[in-house]
């Protein structure tokens, strides 16, 4: 008996990082809910500490595509990627909040969210990351994801007039891919990713 993918392992296998966009008209009107149920994440202690910032404004998008330095890519022999993107949704953390929700009462016990080995802020907006990806996947658009590394931070939060106790984690890009054709003689070893039961080489 076939055992076809579920929905979600179909989108899952469909995604992928995706850098060079076609310039494409768009009804931007379909991505309104995207940011909505993005934020849709189990968050430590429900302290909702990651927003999004949705940017469908085209002069925007082209003035965020400059901050990032893409003109500079595409001197390079690069293809246009952030300045044909459709939308762009960026991950901002609130690190406060967090806080401020493990100093009440009913987290007394619980570890001081100074004190955490792993600050789960970051893992929440790993699954953020990962939701609006899917959703944007579900649309038929690709998407990519970009960290600030390459830009001033401080531009980008003036631009976005984000707080500036806010940290922005990255954006994350959506667009209609511009396929090329991509010839390589090398291919990439696969590195053992699953483990049963144990850690194996």
């Amino acid at each position: 008996m076939n055992n076809p993918e579920s929905y979600l392992e179909t989108l899952l296998s469909n995604r992928k990082i995706v850098r060079n966009y076609k310039k494409v008209n768009y009804d931007k009107k379909t991505l309104n809910k995207i940011s909505s149920y993005t934020i849709k994440i189990p968050t430590a202690g429900f302290s909702r500490g990651i927003e999004i910032i949705q940017v469908f404004n085209d002069d925007t998008i082209k003035d965020i595509s400059n901050l990032f330095n893409e003109k500079k890519f595409i001197e390079q022999g690069k293809d246009p990627w952030i300045s044909n993107s459709i939308a762009l949704f960026f991950i901002v953390l609130n690190e406060n909040a967090y806080h401020k929700r493990y100093s009440r009462n009913d987290k007394s016990k619980a570890v001081n969210s100074n004190d955490w080995d792993v600050p789960y802020w970051f893992i929440d907006a790993g699954a953020a990351m990962m939701n609006c990806m899917l959703l944007l996947e579900e649309k038929k658009l690709s998407s990519g994801f970009m960290g600030l590394h390459n830009t001033n931070r401080k531009s980008v939060h003036n631009l976005l007039d984000i707080p500036e106790d806010y940290l922005v984690i990255g954006m994350i890009t959506a667009g209609i891919e511009n396929k090329v054709d991509v010839t390589t003689s090398s291919k990439t070893q696969r590195k053992k990713l699953i483990h049963n039961e144990k850690f194996s080489r």
